[in-house]
């Protein structure tokens, strides 16, 4: 089926695909992929390709999906963690390879929805999307009753990554966020740049809510419990060395 195309000048896109009016029923509780697990003529999972996207990249490729759901006339929020809100929201980052977001109301009617608009994004964007550009592989990590209360915690935060009528991107609330980091750290799969994420998260949190003064080690140790994650003092002291790096003042108070 032929959604469209997409034009170059000034990012516009046409969109052909028939006005569907999509009535959003109350949330489901069923587990939704975006997108479907692929497999290849032999039951294979397929590996996905990832190519480097700028913030620029990734916002064209936002509103192509934007576009397509205001041709359905329907509007879909989108709570996104990792490498997104680096990229986007505090362009700490140059580059990125996928969108990585949860929506616990996601139905499986505007679920599949989102997955023709990703699918079509891919067709109609000027640089290579990767097969799962815009997934929610998340959830297999964040229990549902959390993620309910992480989406009501980041509408009421409200920074916003991407927004439009149809689409609105929120950023994962920043006391998760750092947790998260903070327990990456603590794993054989910690990134150099995790230490420095964790810092800027801790800023941003500080700036909100905190009068800028030192976070308790505790607190943020008491979050993370209640998260499910951990954050040992020796992690947060280096997550404290960083911050004291990048902002010239003590950002944890232990």
């Amino acid at each position: 089926m032929c959604f469209g195309s997409s034009q170059s000048a000034g990012n516009q896109v046409q969109l052909q695909a028939r006005p569907r009016l999509v009535q959003v029923p109350p949330p489901q509780g069923g587990l939704q992929i975006v997108p479907a697990p692929q497999r290849d003529s032999t039951s294979s999972p397929v590996r996905h390709v990832y190519d480097d996207l700028t913030s620029e990249n990734l916002r064209q490729a936002l509103q192509i999906v934007a576009d397509f759901l205001k041709s359905q006339h329907a509007k879909i929020m989108l709570i996104a963690v990792g490498d997104v809100v680096n990229t986007i929201l505090l362009r700490t980052r140059q580059t990125m390879h996928d969108v990585d977001f949860f929506n616990v109301n996601l139905t499986t009617q505007s679920a599949g929805l989102l997955r023709e608009a990703a699918q079509f994004a891919q067709s109609a964007s000027s640089v290579p999307l990767g097969g799962d550009w815009l997934n929610d592989s998340t959830i297999l990590y964040i229990p549902r009753a959390l993620q309910q209360e992480l989406t009501e915690d980041a509408i009421n935060q409200n920074e916003v990554i991407f927004q439009t009528t149809n689409l609105t991107v929120l950023a994962v609330p920043w006391q998760y966020a750092l947790c998260a980091k903070v327990d990456r750290m603590t794993k054989r799969n910690r990134r150099d740049y995790d230490v420095r994420d964790a810092a800027v998260y801790l800023h941003r949190l500080m700036q909100r809510g905190n009068n800028r003064r030192p976070m308790p080690a505790a607190q943020i140790q008491e979050r993370a419990a209640h998260y499910g994650i951990q954050a040992p003092e020796a992690q947060l002291r280096e997550v404290d060395r960083e911050y004291q790096r990048l902002y010239h003042r003590p950002g944890i108070a232990f």
